[in-house]
């Protein structure tokens, strides 16, 4: 822990010691007259250098900030993202935020603002930054699409097609769009854990893999007299994936063979009306259902064993939601509203082990959750610099499960206060204290068996949704184009986290477990070297550092969190040259080794370091080439393997060492725009090497077997076309 918080320290000097120099007074980014107090403005020419494309590309060089997608399943907070277009959160249940933003053309955004808690009348929905995209006057009718091919020198290949439009009026607007993807490629032969049935090297083999998916979604607002707007929208997502051996296994007759099959599919629609109730006062009410089916199914041969499994089920969900937002004064906001929502699922799963059927608790299950609460908020800014939010919600919440006679019935209030304060020098202070009730995945109430292991986790019997408190303090600094400095310190302590657990009856299911706490501290910068003199070199970066503690569940010591990583360290550099014709980038990476803690492994991880080049060529300004590549890393994995679920004196019967080493990436590629807004794009991939190996030992470090693979790497040709129109 210690090396871990000097690393992180030296990178938190670096921009402490910076700050001075690359945001004095003096050479701080002068705001323009008349700006907004907490509004920070971005025009897409500060993102030139990048040659975007749409407003994606734009939203991901903003400096420290990230879209997040918003409340997309269940709970109650009613948040929809933090991103607004023209002042207004994207309807509710109309597909994902990233396929709207690359829809929208580069040359259609005019600006982007961040904007802080309090600078605006706008419902921050707990957010402590929106960006809000400012878009010029649309045409009456758009059309853009995607076509992309990539043949693979092995006989797979890769199809996308994307196509969307838009038709703008006085009496309404309509926007839709449509993805499709399909691949076939082979996954070549990887090494696999070995376990205390199996104390042998294992190998997965050669398995012909496909994936497809199709997605659409669509949205349509309906102005009406007095303010009044009604929004439509509505998507569909079906997703599939299956792996079989490739036939030349089948007739070699490999030791182990496995299958599975997955499919998912999606269909969800949402309403959206909102009304002026007065000069200062807002009606917003909100109304979504999904439903959803899935199936998966799975076999594995080994050794003349043949085991299987199939699971289904199907979901539903319906929400609504509505709030009033009244505007007491300029320092004084309050909003109130109440919430619903039910959540289903109804599903059954079998297996067989060496043909012997399996008798698992929750093999057929059935829940229904229903939440109900009411919420307020108030928001209170005394001056322009200063804002702050109080309020909460008293929620409701019932379960009814199969697994499990009688309903649980739970009251929690949840409140949240945030106080953000614009200082002096462009600086930002932010502090929030939030309690969150989180979402209760329904699908840990069926049953299911890892066949890999055969293990059988019975459905949960009843369950409680994960409470927490987070505590959050962060100093931000915005100065010159793209300039930032970030530093942020948070603490989450959850009260109740959900894991595995085995019980009396030595059954494994999912339970409420003792408390777990998270403790991190970030640093994040973006500087223009160029102000010290260097030319136009930029740099940028973060550095984490993590401190977890939670009992575990199944052994009863005090460990970390599972997967926790002690630190975490980002680095990019980008040069130009000759006036931004030529640019040359560095991205460096390196992640602390992390432990994962499973029912019947401990697993010790070690990524190497990650080294990622880019470059390119700019001819003109129809025509630029460039190259990306990752460089060689090696990945290292030991093993603690137990003889079934770990319990307290319990100690590992086998080690396994795996490593991994992925050789050199190189993509090269070049693109022309053929007319206005048709641009080609050629790329050629060289794909990547892998070689491994897996030796197992027993507990006095005697090798007891060892195996490898060394996979060639698949070069690929990829072709692209794509317009707005």
């Amino acid at each position: 822990m210690a090396r871990s918080r000097a690393r992180a320290g030296v990178a938190i000097s670096f921009i402490a010691s910076s700050v001075m120099v690359l945001s004095s007074p003096a050479q701080a980014y002068a705001a323009m007259d008349g700006a907004e107090i907490g509004v920070e403005v971005y025009l897409p020419s500060a993102f030139a250098e990048f040659l975007p494309q749409n407003a994606n590309d734009l939203v991901r060089r903003l400096p420290g900030f990230q879209v997040n997608e918003g409340d997309q399943v269940r709970g109650l907070s009613g948040a929809q993202g933090n991103v607004l277009i023209n002042g207004r959160r994207p309807p509710p249940r109309s597909g994902s935020l990233g396929a709207r933003l690359n829809t929208i053309r580069v040359e259609d955004v005019v600006r982007l603002e961040l904007i802080e808690a309090g600078a605006r009348d706008v419902d921050m929905q707990g957010y402590p930054l929106l960006l809000n995209l400012v878009l010029r006057d649309q045409t009456a009718r758009r059309i853009n699409g995607r076509i992309e091919i990539e043949p693979r020198e092995n006989g797979g290949d890769e199809i996308q097609l994307g196509l969307g439009g838009s038709v703008t009026n006085s009496r309404f607007s309509l926007e839709g769009n449509l993805e499709v993807y399909d691949e076939a490629l082979i996954a070549y032969e990887d090494v696999r854990s070995a376990n205390a049935d199996n104390p042998t090297a294992r190998l997965t083999p050669d398995r012909n893999t496909t994936m497809s998916r199709r997605e659409a979604q669509g949205s349509a607002t309906l102005p009406f007299a007095g303010g009044q707007t009604l929004i439509l929208s509505g998507a569909f997502d079906r997703y599939a994936n299956s792996q079989r051996p490739t036939a030349e296994e089948v007739e070699s007759g490999a030791a182990l063979q496995e299958t599975n099959e997955y499919e998912n599919t999606d269909v969800s629609f949402g309403a959206e009306y909102s009304a002026p109730l007065g000069d200062n006062m807002d009606l917003r009410a909100v109304i979504t259902r999904r439903e959803g089916e899935n199936e998966n199914s799975a076999s594995l041969r080994e050794d003349g064993s043949i085991s299987r499994s199939t699971s289904g089920n199907e979901t539903a969900e319906t929400a609504t939601r509505a709030t009033v937002r009244w505007r007491l004064n300029e320092a004084w906001t309050v909003e109130g509203g109440a919430t619903w929502a039910v959540n289903t699922l109804d599903g059954t799963s079998s297996a067989t082990i060496d043909g012997v059927v399996q008798d698992v608790d929750g093999s057929t299950a059935s829940v229904e959750e229903t939440r109900t609460a009411g919420l307020a908020v108030v928001t209170w800014t005394p001056r322009p610099d200063i804002s702050a939010h109080f309020g909460g919600r008293i929620e409701q919440f019932s379960l009814n499960s199969s697994n499990a006679p009688g309903e649980l019935s739970l009251t929690d209030v949840v409140p949240r206060a945030d106080l953000t304060w614009n200082l002096p020098m462009d600086w930002v202070l932010r502090l929030s204290a939030e309690r969150e009730v989180g979402q209760l995945p329904l699908g840990l109430f069926l049953a299911e068996t890892n066949l890999d292991n055969a293990l059988n986790t019975a459905g949960a019997a009843t369950l409680e949704p994960e409470r927490d408190w987070t505590y959050r303090a962060e100093l931000e600094h915005r100065f010159g184009e793209r300039g930032l400095i970030r530093l942020a310190a948070q603490r989450r302590e959850i009260e109740n986290p959900i894991s595995r657990v085995l019980t009396t009856g030595g059954d494994v299911t999912s339970a409420n477990i003792s408390a777990e706490t998270i403790d991190t501290l970030e640093s994040a910068f973006e500087f223009d070297l160029g102000r010290l003199g260097m030319g136009d070199l930029f740099v940028d970066g973060i550095a984490v550092v993590r401190q977890s503690e939670r009992i575990d569940p199944l052994q009863g010591f005090v460990r970390e969190t599972s997967g926790h990583q002690d630190y975490t360290i980002e680095i990019g550099l980008r040069q130009e040259f000759a006036g931004g014709k030529y640019v040359l980038g560095l991205e460096l990476e390196k992640d602390a080794p992390s432990t994962h803690y499973w029912l019947t492994q401990i697993r010790h991880e070690d990524r190497g370091l990650e080294a990622r080049i880019n470059g390119e060529w700019r001819h003109s300004d129809r025509w630029r080439t460039g190259f990306w590549t990752r460089l060689p890393e090696t990945v290292r994995e030991e093993r603690e393997i137990f003889d079934g679920v770990r319990t307290p004196d319990a100690s590992p019967v086998l080690n396994n060492t795996i490593e991994r080493e992925n050789g050199t990436f190189v993509s090269l590629w070049t693109e022309y725009e053929l007319r206005d807004e048709v641009h080609l794009r050629l790329n050629v991939r060289t794909g990547r090497s892998r070689e491994a190996f897996t030796e197992v030992f027993d507990v006095d470090g005697t090798a007891l077997d060892y195996a490898d693979v060394d996979v060639d790497n698949v070069p690929s040709f990829n072709i692209r076309v794509r317009w707005n129109r």
